[in-house]
């Protein structure tokens, strides 16, 4: 592909993640202090460009390919587990705002670089009105709502027609309840939502059983093949491109730990425990097993997206089952690391500590659950129906 005069290439802008990594590691004990993204690493996210990786050209982004997206995710979180998260989760919603109405997308990239939350699980209600909806609700695990001047939350619409709704909300029309107290992902500032009785417009709203089929207002607007892509699919990516990222950063802490530390009772170095070595290339295995089942799906999925398909029921069911296990790998890798990691590696300052609790965190996400995406995938190997569940 010729890349347009003035952006970045794919290497530059994967180069820009991993220069920030140094910078994002010095900053994670901060961040999970803040329980939120610090100012400066929202605008380091801004200024690279990497917010914008799946933005739509047409509002100012870089639009850029899913894989590159896992790329980019996955080394924004090597430095910092929460940071990564984040990045992901803002580059997907802004991915998002590409597929609502083009009078919606007018409103939100009037700022170039935005960052919102979005909640996908349909907490609120959303009752018609002439015009739009009123939309009422208390949506958790906001991740970085802190930091944006709008959220999308989904709504169970009322009335003879059923649906589940997205609407982006402006920042005056919500607010922020600090919830977020939690062991894993600490700095993501995932708080709750809450809305009383805003009006929303039609143009701010979209139909999410549309989204997860690939059909939306916004293909009028992005015809692109990054916006043939699911949302489900989108978003399965950027939370499994952060585990990716944090394990891989786990494995590079590990490797670290073990040409310093020396065994107090026996004066040997850990590096020379064959313990210690079977445990470093056993997880190192399992982090790239898991990388393979995760850029194999972004693959399939951009490739799907420029011959102009959609993926069939058996591939999205596939795709979450793999990504759910590239997680579980990730988790099973850093676990191994973290019990080996002596005293040292329960400080509030130890990188595997910080890893082991972030992965588990991620492992917790609804759509990333193992017990469920292979419950999933084995009603759909026997045929049997799989209702209403989201792939």
């Amino acid at each position: 592909m010729i890349q347009p005069e003035g952006l970045p290439s794919r290497e530059e802008l994967l180069n820009r993640a991993e220069a920030l990594v140094p910078t994002l590691r010095g900053r994670a004990l901060e961040t999970e202090k803040l329980r939120r993204l610090p100012a400066s690493t929202l605008e380091d996210l801004r200024r690279t460009g990497l917010v914008s990786i799946v933005q739509p050209a047409s509002g100012g982004g870089l639009e850029r390919s899913l894989t590159d997206l896992l790329e980019a995710t996955a080394t924004v979180a090597r430095g910092c587990g929460s940071t990564g998260w984040c990045f992901g989760v803002m580059a997907v919603h802004n991915w998002l705002v590409g597929l609502f109405p083009e009078a919606a997308q007018r409103e939100v990239f009037e700022n170039p670089r935005p960052s919102f939350a979005a909640v996908f699980a349909p907490m609120g209600k959303s009752d018609p009105a002439e015009g739009g909806v009123r939309l009422s609700g208390r949506w958790s695990f906001a991740s970085g709502c802190d930091n944006g001047d709008w959220v999308a939350v989904c709504g169970k619409l009322t009335g003879e027609a059923p649906d589940l709704l997205m609407h982006l909300v402006p920042k005056s029309d919500f607010t922020i309840d600090d919830t977020w107290f939690v062991a894993g992902l600490r700095g993501t500032g995932s708080k709750d939502i809450v809305i009383d009785d805003v009006f929303v417009p039609q143009h701010r709203t979209m139909s999410l059983i549309q989204a997860a089929m690939g059909n939306c207002p916004g293909h009028a607007v992005n015809d692109g093949p990054l916006f043939r892509v699911t949302f489900t699919g989108a978003l399965t990516i950027a939370l499994a491109g952060a585990a990716l990222g944090i394990a891989e950063g786990a494995i590079e802490a590990f490797q670290e730990q073990l040409q310093k530390r020396v065994f107090v009772f026996t004066g040997q170095k850990q590096k020379q425990q064959p313990a210690s070595q079977l445990r470093l290339a056993e997880a190192a295995a399992e982090v790239d097993a898991a990388r393979l089942l995760v850029m194999d799906a972004c693959k399939r999925m951009d490739r799907d997206a420029t011959d102009g398909e959609v993926p069939d029921e058996a591939s999205r069911v596939r795709y979450r089952r793999n990504a759910s296990y590239a997680v579980r790998l990730c988790t099973r890798a850093v676990d191994r690391l973290f019990e080996a990691s002596g005293g040292g590696g329960l400080r509030d300052d130890a990188p595997l500590q910080r890893a082991f609790r972030d992965l588990h965190a991620v492992g917790a996400h609804a759509i990333l659950v193992w017990d469920t995406s292979a419950e999933i995938a084995g009603r759909h190997m026997v045929g049997l129906e799989l209702g209403p569940v989201m792939i």
